[in-house]
């Protein structure tokens, strides 16, 4: 009886077997997480390129429709809310013809099937602070713009407008775009560019003006396969990051829709800088961006400056070599 209760007894594992299996059981885990990290980074790049390519259709079906691509930041056009503050000679209440926003983002909402949303826009006011605007127009959220923007109301994409100023001002951000001195309208020289600069409520006008027209397809004479028009862009990185209420997308001034491509991708020297160049929000070294034939090309974040101006250029004369 004694031999028959030793035989069925269980023999348990010993300290070195288990240190085995747990070392074995970590190598697994250090295998797989990084695999399963690089899977999920791949599928959000994949998804950013697709959004990129849904951005591209949406600019020319624009196109078919108005014989033309969309501002950078277009004419502002009269609001239909109330205004809630004072200023200059109107009294608080008053229907002032204060401006609704048209960035490139918003132009081409009803070209992306968010024709409800364009219209929710109709009813917003960048004059207002988000308190005493309507609930559903500040809480409106796309995933087309904003899927991996972390900011409320950020931007993934960012028109690319040109080499941009030498010494960027950001005390001159509003007017000037950054200029430190009047910009002129050679200084835009990509698919998206701005009508005007600044706006002056008192003389219903903009302080600067750019482009009378938007570019053509006809205009890009560098070729639209040669000529990138959007690329990813990462949130602001002076003033706390908080330049404007969100949405984001929706204020046409350069922080929001825009982006310059004389300092090259990624990070700059200073934070005006990094803030005015495009950058991606994933690892990896590389920088999305939207050709104007609709294709979606990955830039080196090491791109010398040089080359990606060429290539954002739209009749330069310069193809750059990819």
């Amino acid at each position: 009886m004694p031999a028959a209760r030793s035989r069925g007894r269980c023999r348990g594992f010993s300290l070195v077997e288990l240190l085995v299996v747990v070392a074995i059981i970590a190598a697994l885990v250090g295998l797989v997480v990084p695999a399963v990290q690089q899977a999920r980074s791949a599928a959000r790049r994949a998804g950013c390129q697709n959004n990129l390519r849904q951005i591209g259709i949406a600019f020319h079906t624009y196109h078919g429709a108005k014989q033309a691509f969309p501002f950078a930041s277009g004419r502002p056009r009269t609001g239909s809310v109330t205004h809630k503050e004072h200023t200059h000679a109107h009294e608080a209440g008053e229907v002032d013809g204060f401006i609704r926003p048209q960035s490139w983002a918003i132009t081409i909402l009803p070209y992306v099937e968010e024709a409800a949303l364009a219209a929710i826009y109709e009813r917003y006011c960048l004059a207002c602070p988000p308190e005493d605007q309507p609930a559903d127009v500040v809480a409106a959220r796309l995933p087309l713009y904003n899927t991996l923007s972390a900011a409320s109301g950020g931007l993934d994409f960012s028109a690319l407008l040109g080499p941009g100023p030498a010494a960027p001002d950001a005390a001159r951000r509003l007017d000037d775009w950054c200029f430190p001195s009047p910009a002129l309208p050679g200084a835009f020289t990509g698919i998206l560019v701005p009508e005007g600069l600044g706006w002056s409520e008192e003389g219903s006008s903009y302080v600067r003006t750019i482009a009378a027209k938007p570019v053509r397809m006809t205009g890009v004479s560098d070729g639209l396969s040669n000529t990138l028009a959007v690329a990813e862009s990462g949130d602001y990185s002076f003033d706390d990051g908080r330049l404007w209420q969100p949405p984001r997308y929706s204020w046409p001034y350069v922080a929001d829709v825009g982006r310059y491509v004389r300092f090259g991708l990624g990070t700059g020297a200073t934070p005006v800088e990094t803030s005015l160049k495009p950058r991606s929000r994933l690892a990896g070294g590389v920088v999305q961006a939207l050709a104007g034939d609709t294709s979606v090309r990955s830039l080196a974040a090491a791109i010398e400056p040089g080359v990606l101006t060429a290539l954002v250029s739209r009749a330069g004369g310069d193809r750059a070599a990819e």
